[in-house]
Order: structure tokens, then sequence, then C-alpha cells
């Protein structure tokens, strides 16, 4: 897995690791030891949610406070997704930046 670090403190872009056969395609799409050991940040998963939207379709803005709020992690498996994160932390260095 390939991280890096955006213009929003705290956020990441992850590149799984992508490994194909005659088989098909396999996606390692997260491990947490090489996550904490590139970021030294922990990501501890309590819940997995899974939306499949059509072409062109918006969804809403999701804030949370973290901690003690929600992480997230945004995977998109096939298709393309324009994925916007805007800090609005208030004191962050990087506030209303997007």
């Amino acid at each position: 897995m390939q991280l890096r670090e955006l213009s929003v403190t705290g956020a990441w872009e992850i590149t799984p690791r992508q490994i194909s056969d005659d088989r098909g395609v396999f996606h390692e799409a997260f491990t947490d030891p090489a996550f904490r050991e590139m970021t030294g940040h922990r990501f501890d998963l309590a819940q997995v949610n899974v939306s499949v939207s059509g072409e062109g379709v918006l969804r809403g803005l999701h804030y949370a406070e973290v901690p003690p709020g929600q992480a997230k992690y945004v995977l998109c498996p096939s298709g393309t997704v324009f994925d916007v994160v805007v800090d609005v932390r208030v004191g962050s260095p990087t506030f209303g930046e997007w």
C-alpha cells in the first residue's frame, strides 16, 4: 500500500497494493501496521459501510469530529470518484482548505 499526504492536514490518499494473475486481480486495500508506520496514527475499524451509486450521483457532505468522531476510508473499486476533503477544524493550519 502506498500513502500520499494530502494538502489538508491529517488526510491521506491510499493506493492499494494490486496483485494480478490469470484468475483476476487482488487488492490489499488497507493494512493497519503499514498505515500506523507511515502516518503515526491509529485507524481503529469499528464499522464498514458500502454505497453503490449510479453515474452522476452526488452524495452529501459528511462531518465528523475526530476524535471522538469517525475517521473515513473511501474506496472506489471500479469506475471513478471525485471525493472532496474540507478542513472545518477551527485552529487547524489548513482550516478552510479542500
